[in-house]
């Protein structure tokens, strides 16, 4: 097998990875607790 063939798949297959974590980490919606675990009143930006 060709080494840049290899490569080239692995590369792909990272940028893909990389990709989804991003679209995930898009459409994930976090709450920010305080030290005794209730929710912070912080503003929601839209983006």
């Amino acid at each position: 097998m060709n080494i840049k063939i290899l490569l080239g798949g692995v590369f792909t297959f990272f940028v893909a990875i990389l990709i989804a974590c991003y679209l995930i980490a898009k459409d994930a919606n976090p709450v920010f607790l305080d030290d005794h675990g209730k929710p912070t009143n912080t503003a929601k930006s839209s983006y």
